[in-house]
This record gives C-alpha cells, sequence and structure tokens, in this order.
C-alpha cells in the first residue's frame, strides 16, 4: 500500500503549479506526473473523468506505484482547500499527512480566475469583473472557513501556509524552507526562473483554444511523453497577455473581501495588510 505523506491542498490561482514543479524537480520527493487527481473530492456522486480523474482508493494508489524510496510522496489538488468533506477524508485515510496551502491576495486571485473563464469560454463571458464578483461564488471564494476545517483536524504542526508574494519575492528561501518541512534536502535548488501557469488574457484566441482544451490535455497526459508537453506549455504562455484590475474596480473588491483578509490573517498568524490596501 502507497499514499501520500504530504498534499499541495491549494489554493488555485495561487502558484501551486509552480510549487508542484519545484517539487517535482527535487530527487527525495516523488509526485505523480497527473496533477490534480481530486480523489478526496470525489464521493462517488459522479463518473465525469475531467472533474474527477481518480475515484478509486486502487487508482489513488497506483498513482504512487513508480516511486522509487524517495522519502516524501505527495499529490497537488487545489480543490481540496475548498471542498468541504476533503478534509475528513484526508484525516481518515492518511492522519499523519503534511499539508502545505498557498494563498494570494484574494482579488488578484479572483480578477486571475475570473480572466482565465474568459479566455476559456466558462462562466461570465459577458460580465464585468465586478458584475461576476457579485453573483458568481467561485469568484468569491474566501479563506477563513476553509482553513479552519483543517486547522480543526489537524494539529498546525501538520500544516505549511506560505503567501503567493513569498514565492515571488524570496523563491529560494520560501522553498528551501518547505523542502524543510517535508524531511527532504533543503538546500537543494530547483529551477527557480520558471512561472508556470501564467496568467492573462490570449493574443490569439484560436490558439488558445486548442492548446487548452480539456480533453486534448487529458489525453496527452496518457500518450505523450512529457518531454514533448512542455514546449506547448511555453507557447500557450507566450500567447497570453497581462491586463491590470482597474482601481476603482480593485478597491470594490477589496471591501468585498476585507473582513475575511482580517479573520484569515488572525487565524494564520500572518500580517495580510497589504491585500488591504493599508
Amino acid at each position: 500500500m502507497t499514499l501520500p505523506n504530504f498534499l499541495i491542498i491549494g489554493a488555485p490561482k495561487a502558484g501551486t503549479t509552480s510549487l508542484y514543479e519545484h517539487f517535482r524537480a527535487h530527487p527525495e520527493i516523488f509526485m505523480p506526473r497527473l496533477k490534480e487527481p481530486r480523489f478526496f473530492c470525489h464521493g462517488g456522486q459522479s463518473d465525469d473523468r475531467l472533474s474527477f480523474p481518480i475515484q478509486s482508493r486502487a487508482e489513488y494508489e497506483a498513482l504512487f506505484d513508480d516511486a522509487a524510496g524517495e522519502k516524501a510522496l505527495g499529490e497537488a489538488s487545489v480543490h481540496y482547500i475548498r471542498h468541504s468533506e476533503a478534509p475528513a477524508r484526508i484525516r481518515d485515510l492518511i492522519p499523519q499527512v503534511r499539508l502545505i496551502a498557498s494563498l494570494r491576495d484574494p482579488v488578484d486571485r479572483s480578477y486571475s480566475l475570473y480572466q482565465m473563464n474568459q479566455r476559456n469560454h466558462g462562466a461570465n463571458r459577458t460580465a464585468s469583473f465586478v458584475e461576476a464578483l457579485r453573483s458568481d461564488r467561485q469568484l468569491q471564494g474566501l479563506y477563513h472557513g476553509h482553513l479552519q476545517r483543517y486547522f480543526a483536524l489537524f494539529s498546525r504542526e501538520q500544516i505549511r501556509i506560505i503567501l503567493l508574494e513569498d514565492l515571488e519575492a524570496a523563491p529560494r528561501r520560501t522553498v528551501s524552507g518547505l523542502f524543510d518541512f517535508l524531511g527532504v534536502d533543503p538546500a537543494f535548488t530547483p529551477d527557480l526562473s520558471k512561472i508556470a501557469n501564467q496568467g492573462g488574457e490570449p493574443r490569439n484566441k484560436a490558439l488558445h483554444s486548442l492548446l487548452s482544451n480539456r480533453r486534448l490535455i487529458a489525453a496527452s497526459r496518457r500518450i505523450v511523453p512529457e518531454a514533448l508537453v512542455a514546449p506547448f506549455k511555453a507557447l500557450r504562455a507566450r500567447n497570453l497577455s497581462k491586463h491590470p484590475l482597474p482601481a476603482a474596480d480593485r478597491r470594490l473588491a477589496t471591501d468585498f473581501f476585507r473582513d475575511d483578509i482580517l479573520r484569515t490573517q488572525d487565524l494564520i498568524g500572518r500580517d495580510l495588510s497589504r491585500w488591504l490596501g493599508d
């Protein structure tokens, strides 16, 4: 029986893909090629393999069959942080697991998700960001309540929370600290120049649609050698351009998240005043 001893639980659009890539580069860490197994989100309610790629314990254990004596085995599924039943399911199966969460200014995170929905023809395609924020629960994603569920079930020693700002401002120190948390060599330095899963809006929408097709991506994970996938990811990133959030919209969105920011600040013991513009 092979099960992970750590999980990256989220949050979405907060640097988790970069963490996944950095961890996979470490010789003492094993992570499967499949990011987002979402096993602990699946309660037998759906056979949809796009939403729930891994649906049984046997399938989940098989993800780690290729591990070859690495000290740390883990996977990354950002939906774990907000799924109400995931914390208890994780505790029941792997109670000693170490948990890593990366948080981002919720306004930036929400706007990044909004842009992703826009470029991928998802929700709120005809709505402005502020209009979408008022109605879309995904864009309204809060931190405090989700994190509190984990703190209620796991010891604080098992949970490590970083901020995306940490990863951007001091990547080597931040990643080294996470390696130490997992009990692997903290001196190892992966290629920190790569920024995975960059956001933005596509310059060429047809090209982006092709490179972002969910079924095509799912199929490529099974049949395309990993070395050949990287150039397509790089092409997709180069096709994106940044469009900053207008200051007036940022103020409105900050007011929406203000209470949750203050409660999260108290919960995790970090000064989050920058997220409030203070």
